[in-house]
């Protein structure tokens, strides 16, 4: 599934903030276009009988000083064969995104988008491309993400349904590319270096 994800962003085309813990709804108009919204009111009435709950947005069970001290050092444990997790904060928010050096975009999920206080169905709609097919996505702006104790931003953030509890997405050559990555496969280790 994170393949998934991948294959959908790799050729990616080219805020307010909302309470964190509402329930977020998600709708799909008629163009095939899928819609997150913290208010169903704001869902015509046509589509709000089909739209589905998909629940509160959860701050993740980890202790708060680790997020930090992990986004700082921009280092990152992996085992073999399990895909290199980088630790970033967006609005304060610890997120988890598989470091993806083969996507043009970073992706979030919904969720995700909702647990930093951005504004879900505000979104302008996209569509990517990659090579498992298409879909639509919205693209949200974001002032700044801290990666590896540097500050990156203002950045357009794809914001797309992840098929992964665990990982909130992917960090892509947008962010990337502000960076040195070393990876040695062998220590298990990963690093990112601020450029």
């Amino acid at each position: 599934m994170i393949r998934r994800i991948a294959g959908l962003s790799l050729l990616a085309a080219t805020a307010l903030v909302t309470p964190a813990a509402a329930d977020l709804f998600q709708w799909t108009d008629a163009d095939g276009v899928r819609h997150y919204t913290s208010d169903l009111a704001t869902i015509p009435e046509a589509y709000r009988e089909a739209a589905r709950d998909i629940g509160s947005p959860r701050m993740r069970e980890t202790p708060a000083a680790e997020p930090r001290r992990e986004v700082e050092s921009g280092l990152m444990r992996f085992r073999s064969g399990a895909p290199v997790v980088a630790p970033v904060l967006i609005n304060g928010v610890a997120l988890r995104l598989m470091v993806d050096t083969g996507a043009d975009r970073t992706v979030i999920s919904p969720t995700a988008a909702a647990r930093t206080g951005l504004a879900v169905d505000t979104g302008r709609a996209v569509r990517i491309v990659g090579v498992a097919g298409s879909a639509m996505a919205s693209e949200m702006p974001v002032a700044q993400m801290e990666v590896a104790g540097a500050r990156v931003g203002p950045l357009r953030l794809i914001v797309l349904d992840t098929p992964s509890e665990s990982l909130d997405g992917l960090l892509g050559r947008d962010v990337l590319d502000y960076f040195t990555l070393t990876v040695d496969s062998s220590a298990g280790r990963a690093t990112l270096t601020p450029r």
